[in-house]
């Protein structure tokens, strides 16, 4: 990234791209042919180029009279004829009752889509502010390969040519922010693209570089569909248009690549996503004879193709801020700051800290050696005590972003004293959201009946409302400050990302959307992760349980035994009639027990391990410490959580039958649920892995809750984290440098420790005997 910012005189910027192309190479008439989006539309039908089905086109006010919004499809597209940058384009993609549903799940009557047509004929929209013509055409479903990358809405490619030479091109991919519109202003992704292959290569949002979706799928290496065909008729184009410097704006949809728009005066932020400047590419090829689009395609393929794959350097290099801790090696052996001088020439070292005589200081800068000559100053009144010059530092990325790190600062109590009302607000925002509670099916029971005695239809299901005002708690968390100079501050700042798509997720019940959220919680069951599975599944041989079958009364008895005995007294046990699980604990101190459950004595064992030694131990541990973060749950702790309880109840060693396989069936279930319908997800289950109907079930509702339908192909993703995080623990305990005491500090995750332990040690009371 910095390196290419370091040649930014190569980019072209809108004067030059108005001086030397745009008024150059592109007639008024050539504007005046890409404006009218209706006329182009025409133009391009007419010569067998894709484009969407016209249904309607509104030229006057009075016609408004005429259009009849019931004789259109379900789903629809409403745009101004010579609109600019994507506005005043309304996607309908449904219809629900008297309303028409967008993309982004807004909800519009016939009167407010009346008077946005009227705002499209008063020239709201217009590029020249006077009076435009409403169209009315097909809504575009996506090709099936953006399934994965896409919550809503429909990603475009913008392709720029010049001279029959596609020069470079973008993927534009929309966002739940940007409300399903592929525009980069309003919050979507612009993706380079290599010309050669037609994979993605870099990824920007509001400006800054990303490496994944939102759902953790890379950027990079992601094949275009139908690339070839692409770019011959983005060169086509150009041809029968007789537009010089033209930008085309593509769909791929289901049914082929279909031409959206063309620009006579496209944006530059395309050479931003490809890390490429169009000076340079349009120079190279201003002079070529290009004859026909065919011979330009060859030519974009040879000389704007990637030779090396990409990131691959980004992600080798360390990063580091302007401040950094640094180790010298020598006698004094402590760590001390360095400050990064990104454009110094002589390395500085406080004359209290050199040695004798000494010209070559060694020190480690993020696990690595560096040797320099340094110059001894006096640097006693700075918080830093060495100067490292940028010129030695080329094996480092510089992230000015990064806080200044407080070893061996003392905090103030002011910073304190922010952090510990940061603290309680965000737990107290935390404990108002109750995403299990919302995804549970008010019509349970009765679907459940009606599915089990005949298994041929997907259940549909009926929510509560949540009660919670979610649209207060966001305006909460964004009063809150945005920085803290505290070390532990990181941690809150992921927490409020978290909360946030907690929300997200309660509020996108039964939309595309709410798998996305998911994903960002929990994770996904990709590939590797299923085929990791599956291999459990088939290598570990059952062993029934044969241990003896408690009363009821007695698991009760024992489990208040082990509370006395671990001094967990406080606790309390509740039996109820309709809990949803036989046992699990909540964070009041109370542990629920369905009444009558039937334990044998191995399965209250696991029990005891799962919910008490597990999570009541990291509960009671973190209660001890004065931040409420680490007693509610930093943010993605559930995974370390549940795989921990998975990694304790393993060591036991006892017989628990097919239970002891249901961490990987979550995995293999999530990922067949992304795939499937409940119906042929239940169908599936019970025929690939021999499973009981009641456990089959089980595990459909688990993936499915969330979904009014069913029958969609999406997916709550929650219960992979019991695979997903006892793979994480066996990984962290397998290294001897690391405890299973240092998983007992609170409700944390294993991502967590650095920060941790960098700040205090941490004491902890409640561990379980056995020892990892």
């Amino acid at each position: 990234m910095f390196d290419f910012l370091k040649t930014a005189k190569g980019i072209l910027g809108i004067n030059a791209r108005n001086h030397l192309y745009v008024s150059r190479y592109n007639s008024r008439e050539a504007k005046k042919f890409a404006d009218n989006k209706l006329y182009t539309k025409r133009f391009l039908q007419s010569r067998h180029i894709g484009v969407a089905k016209l249904y309607h086109v509104i030229k006057q006010h009075k016609e408004l009279q005429n259009i009849d919004l019931k004789t259109l499809p379900k789903s629809f597209v409403i745009k101004p004829n010579r609109g600019y940058g994507g506005e005043g384009i309304l996607v309908i993609n449904k219809k629900k009752g008297s309303k028409f549903v967008s993309v982004s799940g807004e909800k519009y009557t016939h009167e407010e889509i009346f008077y946005h047509c009227i705002d499209i004929l008063d020239g709201k929209y217009a590029i020249s502010g006077t009076h435009d013509q409403v169209i009315i055409e097909e809504f575009l479903e996506p090709h099936v390969d953006f399934n994965n990358i896409i919550p809503e809405g429909l990603p475009d490619l913008r392709i720029l040519v010049f001279n029959y030479v596609p020069i470079i091109g973008m993927l534009r991919v929309p966002t739940k922010e940007s409300h399903g519109k592929a525009n980069l202003h309003l919050g979507a992704i612009g993706i380079g693209i290599d010309m050669g292959t037609g994979k993605t290569t870099y990824g920007i949002k509001h400006n800054r570089y990303i490496r994944k979706f939102a759902n953790g799928e890379p950027i990079a290496n992601f094949l275009i569909p139908h690339w070839n065909e692409i770019l011959e008729m983005s060169s086509r184009i150009q041809q029968i248009s007789k537009i010089g410097y033209l930008a085309v704006d593509l769909a791929i949809t289901k049914t082929g690549v279909k031409v959206l728009e063309v620009n006579a005066r496209a944006g530059l932020s395309v050479q931003v996503c490809n890390r490429a400047f169009l000076k340079a590419r349009l120079e190279k090829v201003a002079d070529l004879k290009v004859v026909n689009p065919a011979q330009g395609v060859e030519v974009a393929k040879t000389l704007f193709s990637n030779k090396v794959p990409v990131r691959e350097e980004i992600e080798l290099k360390p990063v580091i801020g302007l401040y950094e801790p640094v180790l010298p090696l020598g006698k004094q052996n402590q760590e001390v700051i360095a400050k990064i001088n990104p454009h110094g020439t002589h390395n500085l070292i406080d004359k209290n800290l050199a040695e004798g005589e000494k010209k070559i200081l060694e020190i480690m800068l993020k696990k690595k050696r560096i040797k320099l000559t340094f110059k001894k100053v006096d640097l006693s009144q700075q918080d830093y005590k060495i100067v490292l010059a940028g010129k030695y530092l080329g094996d480092y990325l510089l992230d000015f972003r990064k806080p200044f790190p407080l070893i061996g600062k003392k905090i103030s109590k002011q910073e304190i004293k922010m952090l510990e009302n940061f603290d309680e607000k965000i737990t107290e925002i935390d404990s108002k959201i109750h995403i299990l509670s919302a995804l549970k099916p008010l019509n349970l029971q009765e679907e459940k009946t009606a599915f089990l005695n005949n298994p041929n239809f997907s259940p549909q299901f009926i929510y509560k409302s949540p009660k919670t005002d979610f649209t207060t708690l966001m305006r909460e968390l964004d009063k809150l400050p945005n920085e803290i100079n505290h070390p532990l501050f990181p941690l809150y700042k992921k927490k409020v990302r978290e909360i946030k798509n907690k929300i997200g997720l309660v509020g996108s019940l039964n939309k595309p959307i709410f798998t996305d959220y998911s994903s960002r919680l929990y994770g996904n069951a990709d590939q590797a992760l299923y085929h990791q599975a599956l291999a459990v599944i088939k290598k570990t041989k059952l062993q029934e349980d044969e241990s003896v079958l408690l009363k009821f009364n007695e698991s009760v008895a024992q489990l208040e035994s082990f509370l006395k005995k671990n001094n967990l007294s406080h606790w309390k046990i509740k039996i109820l009639e309709d809990a949803p699980t036989d046992m699990q604990v909540n964070k009041n101190n109370t542990i629920f027990i369905r009444k009558n459950s039937e334990f044998t004595a191995n399965r209250l064992a696991a029990l005891i391990t799962h919910e008490i030694e597990t999570h009541i131990y990291r509960f009671e541990n973190g209660k001890a410490h004065p931040f409420g973060l680490l007693k509610r749950g930093t943010a993605g702790y559930l995974t370390t959580e549940e795989g921990l309880a998975v990694y304790n109840q393993n060591k036991l060693d006892l017989p628990f039958g097919q239970k002891v396989i249901w961490p990987a069936l979550n995995v293999v279930a999530c990922y067949h649920g992304m795939r499937n319908s409940f119906l042929d997800l239940f169908h599936l289950l019970k025929r690939d892995f021999k499973l009981s109907d009641q456990i089959a079930w089980k595990l459909c509702l688990k993936i499915k809750r969330g979904l009014y339908d069913t029958s969609k192909k999406l997916a709550f993703t929650k219960d992979i984290v019991y695979f997903k995080g006892e793979k994480l623990v066996e990984k962290y305990l397998s290294n001897s440098a690391n405890k299973l005491e240092d998983l007992y500090i609170g409700k944390i995750g294993i991502d967590d420790l650095k920060i941790l332990k960098d700040f205090q040690d941490f004491k902890v009371k409640y561990l379980p005997e056995r020892k990892g």
